[in-house]
């Protein structure tokens, strides 16, 4: 083998290297970069858990906002009116309705039943304030 043949074969052998080089960094970067976007999303899913176990644990510790704790809130005696209390059970009336809990005639029935209360509250009311 003659000196310009071993020089041609060097280079063509030190270009593959270098190909084979550039090739696995460009993999390398590529599996890096996809290793860091995965992180990325594990990372907010698990802040995005911590966070919602806190806002369960607050509501736990603090009271929720359902049905019961406004009832309770009511009959402690929170300074609401007749009139929003009776929205509110026309409110809830309305959901049971809603959810299938009671029939049409039952919640007609109910419903007559709560615009008579406030009707005799109104008509109290305004004796009172004559007096």
């Amino acid at each position: 083998m003659d000196g310009k043949k071993a020089l041609y074969y060097a280079a063509i052998a030190i270009a593959v290297l270098i190909g084979i080089s550039v090739v696995l960094s460009v993999i390398s970067a590529i599996i890096g970069l996809a290793t860091a976007v995965v992180s990325g999303i594990v990372t907010l899913a698990v802040l995005l858990g911590i966070g919602y176990v806190a806002l369960k644990t607050g509501a736990w510790f603090f009271g929720s906002d359902d049905d019961a704790s406004l009832d309770s809130l009511d009959s402690i005696g929170s300074g609401s009116t007749s009139v929003d209390t009776g929205s509110s059970r026309q409110d809830r009336l309305r959901q049971q309705y809603v959810e299938g809990q009671i029939s049409e005639a039952e919640f007609e029935r109910r419903i007559g039943e709560e615009l008579e209360t406030e009707e005799v509250d109104d008509i109290d009311r305004e004796l009172e304030r004559e007096r």
